[in-house]
């Protein structure tokens, strides 16, 4: 069943790409950017089609992506990509609106602290939950 779902999916990417070049071409939508859009999502729903029926027909290409997704180590590493990628994030953005803040660029040390403080509250209730839970 996940695999139909994973095959609508891309081949959803395709049409709304489509839609997004014909409404650009025809000057529906101003922007040269959503026909740029519109070639990028007709990319990716290409891609993951090629990759769904690859993994449909292809049974050792289909248990070397199985055995990929369910591996501890790979869940481990996930884990602390994800965990490395948030304080990096935050740090970077710190740092990016105190340079903000002596550059007088109030607007964006406004929207990077708003950003930061967003991941923190985000990190704040996941840990509260997730301490519940373990």
């Amino acid at each position: 069943m996940n695999e139909n779902r994973r095959l609508i999916l891309s081949i959803f990417w395709i049409m709304a790409g489509l839609a997004l070049l014909v409404l650009s071409a025809a000057e529906v939508l101003d922007s040269s950017m959503f026909s740029g859009f519109g070639g990028a999502l007709i990319a990716v729903g290409a891609l993951q089609l090629a990759r769904n029926l690859r993994y449909r027909k292809d049974p050792v290409y289909r248990e070397r992506i199985k055995t990929e997704e369910n591996d501890e180590r790979n869940r481990f590493i996930r884990m602390k990509s994800w965990s490395w990628a948030g304080y990096i994030v935050v740090l970077l953005e710190a740092a990016g609106s105190v340079a903000a803040f002596i550059l007088g660029y109030t607007t964006i040390q406004r929207v990077l602290y708003m950003s930061m403080c967003l991941i923190l509250l985000v990190y704040w209730i996941s840990y509260m939950v997730l301490s519940r839970k373990y």
